[in-house]
């Protein structure tokens, strides 16, 4: 009896893993063209097209044939049949944050090498350390300065094969 509780176990802990899934309300369907003609006006979209290109700008209008997004003070109409997802684009980019997660990692790293450069033998070996230091939180500050501004929460609207 001791052997059949063990795999019963298991299988009851493998089926509850699933069951927030299989239990959870049936949202709308990404392939719902009436999805993007709810967003807002105003609302700032990322629409990439089936050919690869992405485009983004805010939200004018869905009409059943095309969606119209102002691109640059521009007003700018992409068919239906070309849109393969959209996203609406919110929060701002913090790039503070990334910016000392960087320099953070950059430091670390910049004075980790300048520690394995180090050698009691050469004369100048001791400058290794903060110079790396120096060097490394320069170049991570700047790396996650760049990646913080182009992340944001992007929320898939609609897509299609």
């Amino acid at each position: 009896m001791k052997h059949k509780t063990l795999p019963l176990l298991l299988v009851l802990v493998l089926l509850s893993t699933h069951a927030p899934l299989a239990f959870s309300q049936q949202t709308a369907s990404l392939s719902e063209w009436a999805a993007v003609q709810k967003i807002k006006t105003n609302e700032r979209l990322l629409v990439r097209q089936k050919n690869g290109k992405e485009i983004k700008g805010e939200m004018i209008e869905a009409s059943d044939t095309t969606l119209t997004i102002d691109r640059d003070g521009k007003p700018f109409s992409i068919a239906r049949a070309d849109v393969r997802q959209v996203y609406v684009v919110s929060g701002t980019a913090k790039k503070g944050k990334w910016a000392l997660i960087g320099a953070g990692i950059g430091a670390g790293a910049g004075a980790g090498i300048g520690a394995a450069k180090y050698s009691d033998s050469v004369d100048d070996s001791q400058i290794y350390i903060p110079v790396g230091l120096i060097i490394g939180a320069g170049s991570g500050a700047l790396g996650g300065l760049l990646f913080g501004s182009t992340t944001r929460k992007r929320e898939l609207v609609y897509a299609v094969n």
